[in-house]
């Protein structure tokens, strides 16, 4: 077998790559901030800190900023709710 050296391999069930994946996904993004909430002060910071990761990650921000992420989370709860 010849071995490409422009292909990656990686475990998927590495925790990083579960992050990742997790948080590529508006659903994972949220579980996770409600997930870090407990060891934060504030739900800012609890966003800030996934964000960073995501940050870390991807080399981008997933929202503009905690206000932007309100107003998606608010979103997806009137989702959850309605029939």
């Amino acid at each position: 077998m010849i071995h490409d050296p422009h292909t990656m391999s990686f475990n998927p069930d590495d925790p990083t790559i579960k992050l990742m994946r997790k948080l590529s996904t508006r659903d994972g993004f949220i579980d996770e901030v409600y997930q870090r909430l407990p060891a934060h002060r504030t739900m800012v910071d609890a966003y800030w800190d996934v964000e960073y990761d995501h940050m870390t990650f991807f080399n981008r921000h997933r929202y503009s900023g905690h206000d932007s992420f309100k107003t998606v989370l608010s979103k997806a709860r009137r989702k959850k709710v309605s029939p």
